[in-house]
């Protein structure tokens, strides 16, 4: 008389067990790299959305003739045992930090905003972007552009005929 086993044997389990543990570890391998995707865009969106607001009150402000009103400053703050020191764009008038633009190795290393054309109309502007801390090349990646003030520019196209 033949007796009828039921279960599974010691193999089926541990086959089992090695497909699941296969299964679960790729799963696990898929969430940290979605995870770290995201948390990658969030840190590039976050610098192109400061520098999109960096550069639109300066051309704002830039093409209105208030060129001396914004500056590039070094700001330095802690958080624990550790300095940080940050390119921040900064209104002068109100004397308010309006945005941060780079983190660097010391406020030093913060470029100048503005560089005054010969043609006496328009600046070029320079603003660091992103980390700038232990650079090989010791010098940050930057955005660079001209602001022209409107005014001198349609008052010398009147003037000539």
């Amino acid at each position: 008389m033949k007796q009828h086993q039921q279960g599974f044997t010691l193999v089926e389990i541990m086959v089992a067990m090695a497909i699941g543990t296969v299964i679960i570890l790729g799963a696990g391998q898929l969430f940290l790299t979605t995870f770290q995707t995201f948390q990658n865009v969030d840190k590039v969106s976050r610098k192109q959305e400061a520098l999109v607001f960096a550069v639109s009150t300066l051309t704002e402000n830039g093409r209105q003739g208030n060129f001396e009103r914004y500056a590039i400053t070094g700001d330095q703050r802690s958080s624990g045992n550790t300095m940080h020191h940050y390119c921040v764009l900064q209104d002068q008038t109100e004397n308010q930090p309006v945005v941060d633009l780079a983190q660097v190795d010391d406020e030093a290393d913060c470029p100048t905003l503005l560089e005054a054309n010969g043609d006496g109309v328009s600046h070029t502007v320079t603003l660091p972007i992103g980390d700038c801390r232990d650079n090989a090349n010791a010098s940050c990646d930057e955005i660079v552009f001209k602001i022209t003030e409107r005014n001198k520019v349609i008052t010398s196209q009147g003037a000539t005929p």
